[in-house]
């Protein structure tokens, strides 16, 4: 008796491939579904595994040599041709009947010797089910705290629940932490920041968000760490000329940093300001908030950053904004292929399931957060170790 295992998306995909390896006569002995292992298993659809047989004397053998024989019988996962002329028909029914018989047999013997254990000791089912109801438990504090830590619902769920799933009933709070810090950590992914060109060519950087999540202090604070701390050249551009006190403070940091700035009103002056700051080593762009009501001034934002031939993106967040209105701001800027995510005023909110969020609504890398108002020092790359313990940590209101 060959018995074997198919992997498919659905049934008539398995009972497929089972039909084109062990043939017409082969007996499906059960079907289930079941989840990809991993994180990508987290939020994909089910497998369904199948387990088939077949009679090893319905193989065909004729014609071939004892050593062909072996040979072919030792590669079990080869294709299996049948020979609709070995047996007849009234055999064929014997043989499933007689392996139905076994089956049963040794499920009924499993079901008895359960019985006898607890008959024997009926303690033993009473532990089992308290260790079930401690994983649940356990399950329940993790949850609470992602909830309470701002993390979605839906997202908090998923992650528990998989969490369980990958955890026996014999083991304890440890097991399921190291899980779910796995899957998280996993989730958030590793942190990418500005890469500048090795080609002597500037390296143009934009920054894009909403008003007052404090982009300009955060590109100041990163112009200042490329100056002082690996000793490059920068040039600083605004475009956010719907604020007078936006382009005066980002003037004010340039001139304390000895660092040129320009001003830009239309995409067409952009190129201008692109030439005078040619011999660069990174050039970072301000722009101003927009709203995805307003076409006209999404579409300015567009432009601008066409004109500027940027090498990467920056959306930058502020960490006390909530995730509802980070699902609007997000929309504002689905026009973007391509960005990175930088979080703010982390130290304005003791919480950081925001981060979590956004990095699953829109898949893209967390770069940088900020700690404080202070230039060069409150910034900082994410820690996504820091990030996730904060996560699935306590936090008390």
């Amino acid at each position: 008796m060959k018995i074997r295992r198919y992997m498919a998306n659905n049934t008539q995909e398995a009972i497929l491939k089972v039909k084109m390896d062990l043939g017409s006569d082969a007996l499906i002995i059960n079907t289930r579904k079941v989840k990809k292992k991993g994180l990508k298993g987290l939020f994909s659809k089910p497998m369904v595994e199948v387990l088939a047989a077949v009679d090893e004397y319905n193989v065909h053998q004729e014609g071939k040599s004892g050593d062909q024989e072996s040979a072919e019988n030792a590669v079990s996962d080869g294709p299996i041709m049948l020979s609709k002329n070995a047996v007849n028909s009234d055999e064929k029914e014997e043989k499933i009947a007689r392996l139905e018989n076994k089956i049963l047999s040794i499920e009924e013997t499993v079901r008895r010797l359960s019985l006898q254990l607890n008959a024997e000791d009926p303690s033993a089912a009473k532990v089992m089910t308290e260790q079930k109801n401690q994983v649940s438990r356990i399950a329940d504090i993790f949850y609470k705290n992602l909830i309470k830590n701002e993390v979605e619902p839906d997202i908090a769920r998923k992650l528990i629940d998989t969490a369980v799933s990958m955890t026996s009933a014999d083991k304890g709070v440890n097991d399921i932490a190291m899980r779910l810090y796995a899957m998280i950590s996993e989730l958030l992914g590793q942190p990418d920041t500005i890469h500048l060109k090795e080609n002597g060519k500037p390296t143009v950087v934009v920054f894009v968000g909403p008003t007052g999540v404090g982009k300009t202090t955060t590109m100041a604070k990163i112009a200042a760490s490329f100056l002082l701390t690996r000793n490059k050249t920068v040039g600083l551009i605004t475009a956010d000329t719907y604020r007078i006190a936006a382009v005066e403070q980002l003037k004010t940091y340039a001139e304390i940093l000895g660092i040129p700035v320009s001003v830009v009103y239309t995409p067409s002056e952009m190129k201008d300001a692109m030439n005078l700051h040619a011999d660069k080593d990174l050039v970072l762009i301000d722009t101003a908030g927009r709203s995805h009501k307003n076409k006209e001034q999404i579409n300015e934002l567009r432009e601008l950053i066409m004109a500027s031939n940027a090498d990467e993106i920056y959306l930058v967040l502020s960490t006390t904004t909530s995730t509802r209105s980070c699902r609007d701001i997000i929309e504002s800027y689905s026009f973007l292929k391509d960005y990175k995510l930088i979080f703010t005023k982390t130290d304005e909110t003791p919480v950081y399931g925001l981060m979590l969020n956004v990095r699953y609504l829109t898949g893209k890398n967390l770069s940088y957060i900020t700690t404080g108002q202070s230039v060069p020092d409150d910034i900082e790359t994410a820690n996504v170790e820091k990030i996730t313990k904060n996560l699935i940590g306590s936090y008390t209101r």
